[in-house]
């Protein structure tokens, strides 16, 4: 089977937190989940809301150690703790995992800044094929 994604995804579990991009009266609070891949084009995680595809969502998340791969001119201070990434991204996939209680979230950025993106990339092409430790 040929590979339709553009960028290489790297298998990971860590903690995001996300929220849906629309006006609501109840408010529209951060809810956490669990990411299991990240790619410089999009990322999958796993929560029991269902969220449609073409759903427009605000993430966060962190990806330990990839602020040492940012390309731009002011690097981060090496010693700090990494700042979470935020991008707004679309649903492009939504998969049942467990019957009404778990699903897979596949999506795309759609407003990333490229420089973090470039970050994300390089940091994934130097730990692609290690074991999560």
């Amino acid at each position: 089977m040929e590979e339709k994604r553009k960028f290489k995804r790297l298998p990971k579990k860590s903690k995001l937190l996300y929220k849906v991009l629309k006006y609501s009266p109840e408010g529209n609070d951060l809810k956490e989940a669990q990411y299991k891949d990240v790619g410089g084009g999009g990322i999958l995680f796993e929560t029991d809301q269902l969220i449609p595809i073409g759903t427009v969502l605000k993430i966060e998340f962190d990806l330990q150690g990839w602020h040492k791969y940012y390309p731009g001119f002011f690097k981060f201070d090496q010693t700090s703790i990494s700042k979470p990434i935020t991008v707004v991204a679309q649903v492009v996939r939504v998969e049942e995992v467990e019957k009404n209680k778990k699903y897979e979230i596949g999506v795309k950025f759609v407003n990333i800044d490229e420089s973090y993106r470039e970050g994300i990339i390089n940091f994934i092409e130097a730990n692609f094929g290690k074991k999560e430790g």
